[in-house]
């Protein structure tokens, strides 16, 4: 699930660009939409099929990074009311690992440093019927505003990379991040300067961080993220890397590892059906976003080593066959 916050934002900016919503979704999206002007949360693959059959219809590619834009910072859900109120980028960074499963359980983060820069990489964790493109390229467009908030409006990142193909324009993608933007790139991700993320700008809040700390905690004891989707989060966040043993996961969830088995088992699930749903989704979504998929960039996404593994999977798991 997701907080209906977005999905309201981006109903209000389909009227503001004159797009007729009601006529052009399917009738699964627009109870979604209908649901959202009564109740706090929706399913989480709403915002993304929203946007991604609104670009279409459209034939606007760059319609995530123009709502991105357009949105109000802090109409977004309760964690959008913390970003005001911290001191740092890395701070920002940090409550959004905390609390992203009360903004939206279609999303997961992680942060990884390489030499002087960091890498803030977002995958989708939604099976996304048309593909997650503009949703990608709205929610990183959203981190990079957020970075602008704490550091002040001048600031960019060192480059944005995103692993769909390229659109046909990118005037708009330069005019909005104004640095050097990646398509068909490894990851999902914002590239800042590691200096940027402890710059302190004298704008954040530290005791209020605090105070809408405590009741974001309160929070998430109403909306607890569940086991399953904590280790759909993990692997799909790790996947590539390679880094999903399950001890690993176990470790991740400062959990014994007979202890997760036994939940698990507990539910119905295992280990190995989780990381197979997730490399299911990885598929489909590279599949409808990409015209030319490629075996080798797709086995290195599912976290395989070898293509010949990679093929495997696609062609039991699946009945695809694609070409290194």
């Amino acid at each position: 699930m997701a907080d209906a916050g977005a999905v309201r934002q981006f109903v209000r900016f389909s009227e503001a660009i004159g797009l007729p919503l009601q006529s052009i979704l399917d009738p699964q999206l627009n109870a979604i939409v209908a649901a959202a002007a009564q109740s706090e949360r929706v399913p989480a693959h709403g915002i993304v099929d929203l946007l991604q059959v609104s670009s279409a219809v459209s034939g606007r590619s760059d319609l995530g990074i123009a709502f991105a834009a357009w949105g109000n910072l802090r109409g977004y859900g309760p964690l959008s009311l913390l970003w005001d109120h911290c001191p740092t980028f890395k701070e920002a960074i940090r409550v959004n690992h905390q609390y992203m499963h009360l903004e939206s359980g279609a999303l997961a983060t992680r942060s990884d440093d390489f030499g002087d820069e960091v890498y803030l990489s977002s995958v989708v964790l939604v099976e996304a019927r048309f593909g997650a493109s503009q949703f990608v390229e709205a929610t990183l467009a959203l981190s990079m505003l957020v970075g602008r908030l704490i550091l002040g409006q001048s600031w960019t990142p060192v480059k944005m990379e995103f692993q769909h193909p390229a659109p046909r324009s990118l005037r708009q993608h330069h005019d909005l991040f104004r640095c050097p933007v990646e398509f068909g790139a490894e990851r999902n991700a914002l590239v800042v300067s590691k200096s940027d993320l402890t710059r302190e700008t004298g704008a954040g809040n530290a005791h209020m961080l605090a105070y809408l700390e405590r009741h974001l905690a309160s929070s998430s004891s109403q909306w607890p993220e569940g086991l399953v989707h904590q280790i759909e989060r993990i692997v799909s966040t790790n996947l590539s890397s390679g880094d999903i043993a399950l001890e690993q996961v176990a470790a991740a969830l400062n959990m014994n590892l007979r202890t997760l088995q036994r939940r698990l088992s507990v539910q119905g699930q295992s280990y190995n059906r989780i990381v197979e749903r997730v490399r299911k989704r990885i598929v489909q979504d590279y599949v409808n976003s990409d015209a030319n998929p490629n075996l080798s960039e797709l086995a290195f996404r599912l976290g395989y080593s070898e293509t010949s593994a990679a093929s495997r999977f696609l062609s039991s798991k699946m009945g695809i066959r694609l070409r290194g």
